[in-house]
């Protein structure tokens, strides 16, 4: 499953650096800053975290271990709710 969330963030980031070639070929040189660069920053800002995540938890935490790694899903939406949760510790030092 985690692995389907990482192929489909790579496809979406694909997608929007062929962007790339459309406004080069149009002359809209403009919509590179515009446009692609604020795609590129919240694609990578949130969704590249969510993949460091993914695979620090593939690292870190085996099979054996599974009963105690915290939850991903839960880090992610306290994260935009900007609250903590005791129950679900961090996956790292210094996380808040």
């Amino acid at each position: 499953m985690k692995m389907s969330v990482v192929l489909g963030i790579v496809h979406m980031g694909f997608g929007v650096l062929l962007g790339i070639f459309n406004h080069v070929h149009f002359q809209q040189r403009h919509r590179l800053v515009l446009e692609l660069l604020p795609e590129m920053i919240f694609l990578l800002a949130l969704f590249g975290y969510l993949v460091f995540l993914i695979f620090y938890k593939w690292v870190r935490f085996s099979a054996a271990d599974s009963l105690v790694a915290p939850s991903i899903l839960i880090h992610f939406i306290d994260m935009f709710l900007f609250t903590s949760n005791a129950e679900n510790r961090p996956l790292y030092r210094g996380q808040v």
